[in-house]
């Protein structure tokens, strides 16, 4: 066993002998150059890629109007953000985001600047049919409900800036049971999208001229509750309305429609031409709807009645429509959608 391992040891040696060093330690060194050019280059690449991508993302925003100092702005805190800046040129939901990052990191960042990018960029206001993105895009004067402690306080949004909403609590005055501190909630409806829900604590509370506000974050987050399964498009087509009077005596009406959906339409009467009719919830009638190409004919039900003005209008649900006219109308309410969408295409949500 001995003589075995001597064998051993002495091959060891004999090979350790027999090795040039130098030649050992060239190749070590090449393969550490070749490394570090491998690494070099990598790094050189992603700096002139980057420089290229800045530039080209400097021409783009110079075709919104966007000035050197705003495409500054909007490159670094994307970059800070790990998200594509040419993307925040395109689409709301990422400006904004990109946009909160620069408000939260710089004390003294430019409102006016932001204002200025919003509508260089068309992100200024968000069409009534599309969902919000954040509490900055609710319109000034939106009514809602705030809700503390199971009581409730009509208010509508007085006024608002980049960081802050400034909701007026109407024909109330104080005492009031909430105080700086204390966490509200804001329910509001948009007609034609839905009902939202935000929470916010009161971060002051003040009067002006004879108003009593109180100061809330914006944020991001929110509870939004649909208000219709399907899109409903505002249009006006000539729809015959086939109903009842009280007497029992058919009625034939020429009329507009407000707005259709796949499920069903809105409509107007003048309260006077309303007096001796049967038209209430519930009360079946019968509609003729005009299209450029054809007339589709349905019963339909009464869901809602309101007024508006000096109108009552009128929601209708189409009862046992038939598949022909169905797929004809699905067809024609999805092709109108996309007109609108493809109008508004860079508002569109976009992570």
């Amino acid at each position: 066993m001995d003589e075995r391992v001597n064998i051993v040891v002495d091959a060891f040696k004999t090979t350790i002998e027999n090795v040039n060093i130098v030649a050992v330690i060239i190749v070590l060194l090449i393969f550490a150059l070749v490394a570090f050019f491998l690494i070099f280059w990598e790094k050189f690449e992603e700096f002139i890629s980057k420089r290229y991508l800045k530039r080209l993302f400097f021409r783009n925003g110079e075709n919104y109007g966007l000035t050197k100092t705003e495409l500054e702005i909007l490159w670094k805190y994307s970059q800070k953000l790990h998200k594509d800046p040419f993307l925040v040129l395109e689409y709301k939901s990422p400006f904004e985001k990109v946009i909160q990052a620069y408000i939260e990191d710089d004390p003294n960042y430019n409102e006016n600047l932001i204002k200025s990018m919003r509508q260089k960029l068309g992100f200024d206001k968000i069409p009534p049919f599309m969902p919000l993105i954040s509490t900055k895009d609710i319109e000034l004067f939106q009514t809602g409900t705030l809700i503390f402690e199971n009581r409730v306080f009509p208010v509508a949004l007085y006024d608002k800036d980049e960081r802050f909403m400034y909701w007026y609590i109407i024909d109330r005055k104080p005492p009031f049971p909430f105080k700086v501190g204390d966490t509200v909630k804001i329910r509001f409806t948009r007609e034609d999208d839905a009902v939202y829900i935000i929470e916010g604590k009161i971060q002051d509370m003040y009067e002006e001229d004879g108003k009593f506000i109180i100061k809330l974050p914006h944020t991001f987050k929110f509870l939004q509750i649909q208000r219709r399964r399907d899109f409903r498009l505002k249009i006006n087509l000539p729809v015959e309305v086939t109903l009842q009077d009280i007497e029992g005596n058919q009625v034939k009406m020429q009329l507009e429609t407000t707005d259709i959906s796949i499920d069903g339409i809105g409509f107007c009467i003048p309260v006077l031409e309303t007096k001796g009719l049967k038209m209430g919830i519930g009360t079946e009638i019968r509609l003729k709807i005009g299209f450029e190409d054809r007339e589709i004919e349905t019963p339909a039900v009464i869901k809602n009645i309101r007024e508006s003005g000096k109108n009552v209008c009128f929601g209708a649900e189409f009862k046992d429509m038939s598949p022909e006219d169905k797929n004809y109308l699905i067809k024609f309410v999805q092709s109108e959608q996309q007109k609108l969408l493809k109008a508004y295409k860079r508002l569109k949500l976009f992570e």
